[in-house]
């Protein structure tokens, strides 16, 4: 099972990514969306909640029967800002007008009921929250994880320093045992500082079965990893500055119900000795 995405660049108009066309995914698909001055992107999201995280760039949206946001976004790139989310609900008919040269910006979807209103999360409202310690640090931008802006996803940003760790301890999130753990796919999406920049993901299961999952993929600038079940470390090469932007769907929407890798989990006692 391929679970990795080679990544395209920075293109005008929607770019999916992963989704359940894939075979992959059953509820989440995750997409890249470009915009240019002077040619608005305009869309519906139908059935689907959405959410919108703009990597760089600022905007104007529309939302038809509602109101306008103008200067939306503006940062340069998500190393030197946290993010701005666009959380829209289903039924929602919108337009984005670049306000810089280009527009740049994440996308995530997923069935939903109707009922939240359009809802905008800046990157002040939220605070970050470092984790890990020593060379597993890193910082989470925790976006809509703890935000009830949305019925299913959960969007966020993890800073990671060169060289470091991320999602260690190992976890996962593939077994429905509340309020320990709970089913969520995942999409990790990854951008490197400089863009040259590359780390290695693995996805594994335990044990030895015929369909069990252990791969290890060496991930670049624009990249994108679908995560369907299992563990998954990964770390950025030493020298680059690593951002993933990440979505968790699920049925439930309650960020932390997951499991550490039993082999692993001794390194959380660690963290309280070294201090995070």
């Amino acid at each position: 099972m391929n679970l990795l995405v080679k990544g395209a660049g920075f293109r005008e108009g929607y770019a999916m990514i992963a989704g359940p066309g894939d075979g992959i995914l059953k509820m989440l698909e995750f997409g890249r969306v470009g915009v240019v001055r002077g040619r608005p992107y305009e869309g519906d999201t139908g059935a689907r909640e959405a959410v919108f995280d703009i990597i760089a760039g600022i905007c104007r949206l529309e939302v038809a029967g509602g109101a306008a946001f103008d200067k939306v976004g503006g940062r340069a790139d998500p190393f030197v800002a946290g993010p701005t989310l666009i959380c829209l609900p289903p039924g929602t008919r919108y337009r984005f007008t670049a306000l810089s040269a280009t527009l740049d910006m994440a996308v995530s979807m997923t069935p939903a009921d109707p009922g939240l209103p359009v809802a905008l999360i800046g990157p002040n409202d939220i605070p970050e929250n470092r984790a890990g310690a020593a060379n597993w640090s890193r910082t989470i931008r925790p976006g809509t994880s703890v935000a009830p802006a949305t019925r299913h996803l959960m969007m966020a940003e993890t800073l990671v320093p060169p060289g470091n760790w991320t999602s260690y301890p190992p976890h996962k999130h593939d077994t429905e045992n509340p309020p320990n753990e709970s089913i969520y796919e995942e999409v990790y999406f990854y951008l490197f500082k400089p863009a040259g920049g590359y780390g290695f993901q693995r996805v594994y299961e335990p044990g030895d079965g015929p369909d069990r999952l252990n791969e290890i993929y060496v991930v670049e600038d624009g990249d994108a990893v679908a995560i369907p079940r299992g563990y998954h470390p990964l770390v950025a090469a030493a020298g680059y500055q690593l951002v993933y932007i990440w979505t968790l769907c699920g049925v439930n929407r309650v960020y932390g119900a997951w499991s550490d890798d039993p082999a692993h989990v001794w390194i959380r006692g660690a963290e309280a000795i070294m201090g995070q």
